[in-house]
């Protein structure tokens, strides 16, 4: 086992792509030590991606990617605008509330980061805000998309460990929208001192009673069309209408239609975003079949057996065990992305973690939520590097910044972590 662990953390050192890090690992290990032929190689490769329900990869990927493509993100902005616009802060709470509606969309941070963050930070900028602060919520506001229905972080742990998606899918939705208020009530205390410089984006400053009452009608009308999206694909898995493979098609379906029939998406428009989203689709592609290669590496070295009865050996608590595992993930999101680290601990905790008795989507959310933390963190945070690069504020500052927003985050984490009630309660309700 220590053998395998070096060598894999001798080709992650080295700068591999985690993909190349997962199946030259597995290689390595077979032919040094464990003696095997290598005609299992590619066998092993096709088998990680002979399942059906890996079709919803790249579907899912594709309907965020179209859906962001039919310029919709101007009208989440608007509708968040509407509903706490006024509050103190503003701009700031609109932020954090549009990658809420957001996340139900595309199910990625870093989609996030890049499309909210480009329209609001120079607004907030523009209103008096410090640049490393609107960074900072800007990037601290959208790990709330891996966890808000559909998520595809929760579809890869759903599709590696054989949980329900559609429970996970529901799993997530608590805590991401706890994340949500949490991040506004801390805005609300870091600006209670603040006074915009100018009124730069307010879409809802009109006179008059009946003014007011015909934008609202007029702003909930043109948000609808996208907030509905993640309601017909969680409300379709949970109903048993379809499974999740036919709820991402559907999506895709309703991106088309919906940006088609607004004029927003274009024949070229659609050809440049397939591409964007079978390159990421590969991505993961690439590591899920690698994964599957170390999967079966460690199974018939019995790895992850060794691993549970490490554990148990250690301490007979379910909570230090947590602890541990909290400890791990938040020291392996930093040097790791979200999907390949999933496919990677699954086959090793999970065992364990059934043995403390801890539900399967309980550990899910356990496992996303902790690493999506990393996405913000750095050396190696993609939204942490997309806000920077946004704001043109240099990494460190943006990191300091962002001190009080990970300790919201963190607190949060822990309550989930260690209250399964929390986050269970809305699939077991729905089930």
């Amino acid at each position: 086992m220590l053998t395998l662990f070096g060598w894999f953390l001798g080709l992650l050192a080295i700068g591999l792509p985690v993909a190349l890090v997962l199946g030259g690992t597995a290689i390595v290990y077979m032919t040094t030590v464990a003696d095997l032929p290598l005609r299992i190689v590619p066998q092993r490769l096709f088998a990680g991606l002979d399942r059906f329900i890996l079709m919803s990869i790249p579907f899912f990927v594709l309907a965020g990617f179209l859906m962001n493509e039919a310029q919709l993100t101007d009208r989440l902005i608007r509708f968040a605008n509407l509903l706490v616009g006024r509050w103190r802060g503003g701009l700031a709470q609109v932020n954090v509330v549009t990658s809420m509606f957001f996340g139900g969309i595309t199910g990625a941070a870093t989609a996030d980061t890049a499309a909210i963050g480009t329209i609001l930070i120079p607004a907030m900028e523009k209103e008096g805000y410090r640049s490393d602060f609107a960074a900072a919520v800007t990037v601290s506001s959208s790990i709330v998309g891996p966890l808000i229905p559909p998520s595809i972080p929760m579809l890869v742990y759903g599709i590696a460990s054989n949980a329900s998606i559609g429970a996970l899918f529901l799993a997530g939705l608590t805590p991401g929208v706890v994340v949500g208020l949490a991040l506004l009530a801390l805005n609300r205390r870091l600006l209670r001192n603040f006074t915009p410089t100018a009124a730069s984006f307010d879409s809802t400053a009109v006179d008059g009673v009946g003014a007011r009452l015909r934008e609202i009608v007029r702003t909930v009308r043109i948000s609808l069309i996208a907030l509905v999206m993640p309601v017909i694909i969680v409300g379709g898995i949970v109903g048993g209408v379809f499974t999740p493979t036919e709820s991402s098609a559907v999506a895709v379906i309703y991106a088309l239609v919906v940006g088609l029939a607004m004029g927003t998406l274009t024949g070229r428009s659609i050809a440049r975003t397939m591409t964007t989203a079978v390159v990421l689709t590969a991505a993961i592609m690439l590591i899920i079949a690698n994964a599957n290669l170390l999967g079966w590496v460690l199974a018939i070295e019995q790895i992850p057996q060794t691993v549970s009865a490490g554990f148990l050996s250690l301490t007979e608590s379910r909570t230090v065990f947590l602890l541990i595992v909290v400890v791990l993930l938040l020291v392996i999101g930093l040097f790791l992305e979200t999907s390949g680290a999933i496919i990677i601990l699954v086959p090793v905790l999970l065992p364990a973690a059934t043995q403390y008795g801890i539900d399967p989507v309980h550990f899910g959310v356990v496992l996303v939520f902790g690493l999506v933390i990393g996405l913000i963190t750095p050396p190696v945070g993609l939204c942490l590097f997309i806000g920077s690069s946004i704001a043109r504020v240099p990494v460190h500052t943006l990191s300091r910044a962002l001190i009080p927003f990970l300790a919201v985050l963190i607190a949060v984490y822990l309550f989930f972590v260690f209250v399964p009630a929390a986050s269970l309660w809305l699939p077991r309700l729905l089930s």
